[in-house]
């Protein structure tokens, strides 16, 4: 027996209210739900009476060779743990550039692709060429900041925010339909109490931030790097490499594993006492390729975008019984991971720590799992070097292989040079990093925290409907 279509009937004036949208999701989703439930709420206001919102023109920018022009990030980017600029844009080309900057006291919604994803504005943000594909979401009241970036990070927020999304293959949403979005507003002290927890969050994140620059910058002057004058040199573009170098490196005949910023890597780890990672992990292992049974387990799976975005939600969960050998997929803490595929310029080997908010969590086989062997170089020494973005990046991504997916094979990782610095200045280098790693962990569960009091408000508010009834 088949079940008959899903019918609803729907208002001509509710209609001819929502821009007069005509297709059946849009009153089939949760959102929409929502939004009547908070508009029926006592206290509830529009997020246009908190926060300005507005939005730039659209840019269409011509790209300059790197370190050239103005430094511009995707909406992906921004959402990004630890973004690289990419992308160089001729100034001349930027109109209303002014217009393209953030300030530290702002928040980011994702208004394309996908949407109601929010984001607080922090440091390495700042002087970059941001994306039209964010709205400005800038509050009236300072002291609503951390109440609005709370609220926004709800599950409830961000529903409400794709039911008034349109168009077919790309969604998107205007500044006129975030400016109706319901705030749910409860008493000043409750809204107090939750604002200054997600507060202290985005302020730890920064800090954890900071020391990780702290810790590269460390292992840049030991190294005998200089973050000014490492970029890539037309001169060292070109350059003889012999045979020997080519065979020891798999027989790779691409020129970027020898030559441009490579090379001044090279000559810089040459002058260190330096030991390949192989010798100093106690493994380094690339899961098995596996079929993922999703459904509404207590697993949850993540993959390279849930580990290497700021604090982003698993949106999928597994039956890990039914995937073989599933043991060897759990995210154990104090594993480091790498992202094993991708493009060159983006996350492709990048390197993340799991902690304790990742137990419990079963990592994609696009993960690739290094095991330090702490008695003889600390994880947290390794982990900087690896993510290092002027000395590691360059010793890891000479490594990867293939076109359209460049990826990156376990034998080439335990062939990475890692330079031996001395007791002393690993250590320093290892204690940054393991605090930005520690800080890093503790502001993304202040911010959990944060986000599960204010859905806590939002439920009572609603419970509070039937009981007015």
């Amino acid at each position: 027996m088949t079940s008959g279509p899903l019918v609803k009937s729907v208002r001509l004036s509710t209609i001819l209210g929502g821009d007069t949208r005509l297709e059946a999701s849009t009153y089939l989703r949760d959102g929409y739900g929502f939004v009547r439930l908070a508009n029926q709420c006592k206290n509830h206001v529009r997020l246009g009476d908190l926060a300005d919102i507005w939005q730039p023109s659209r840019l269409t920018g011509y790209t300059m060779p790197d370190g050239k022009g103005l430094p511009f990030f995707t909406a992906g980017q921004v959402f990004e743990d630890f973004p690289r600029v990419r992308k160089w844009l001729a100034a001349p080309f930027v109109p209303q550039a002014d217009t393209r900057y953030v300030k530290q006291d702002w928040l980011l919604l994702s208004c394309s692709g996908v949407v109601g994803n929010i984001t607080a504005v922090y440091p390495h943000h700042l002087d970059k060429i941001i994306t039209h594909d964010l709205l400005r979401i800038v509050p009236k009241d300072a002291n609503e900041y951390g109440w609005l970036y709370a609220y926004m990070k709800t599950n409830f927020f961000k529903q409400i925010a794709q039911a008034a999304q349109y168009g077919h293959m790309i969604k998107h949403i205007e500044v006129s339909h975030a400016s109706e979005f319901p705030i749910i507003m409860p008493e000043n002290d409750v809204r107090k109490t939750i604002g200054e927890t997600a507060r202290r969050a985005v302020l730890l994140r920064s800090k954890s931030w900071k020391m990780r620059d702290e810790a590269f910058s460390t292992l840049e002057k030991h190294v005998g790097a200089c973050r000014d004058s490492a970029t890539q040199s037309q001169a060292a573009n070109q350059g003889e490499v012999s045979l020997a170098a080519i065979l020891q490196n798999r027989l790779r005949l691409d020129a970027d594993s020898f030559v441009g910023a490579i090379k001044d890597v090279d000559e810089l780890i040459n002058a260190c006492d330096w030991d390949y990672l192989g010798n100093l992990t106690s493994d380094v292992v690339e899961p098995t390729r596996f079929k993922r049974f999703y459904g509404e387990s207590d697993v949850p799976f993540v993959g390279i975008s849930e580990l290497f975005d700021v604090n982003a939600q698993p949106t999928k969960h597994v039956y890990p019984k039914l995937i073989k050998g599933y043991q060897q997929f759990m995210l154990e803490p104090g594993t480091l991971v790498m992202a094993r595929s991708g493009q060159k310029y983006g996350i492709l080997g990048r390197v993340l720590k799991i902690n304790e908010n990742h137990r419990g969590m079963m990592g994609s086989d696009h993960l690739t799992r290094i095991y330090p062997d702490e008695a003889k170089l600390r994880s947290g020494y390794l982990l900087a070097f690896l993510n290092d973005p002027l000395i590691g990046r360059p010793s890891v991504i000479r490594h990867a292989f293939g076109t359209s997916i460049p990826e990156l094979a376990p034998t080439d990782i335990k062939r990475i040079r890692i330079p031996r610095l001395g007791d002393a200045n690993e250590k320093s280098i290892a204690d940054l990093m393991d605090e930005s790693v520690r800080m890093s962990a503790e502001a993304d569960r202040l911010e959990n925290e944060a986000t599960r009091l204010a859905q806590e408000q939002i439920d009572l508010a609603i419970a509070q409907l039937s009981d007015d009834k």
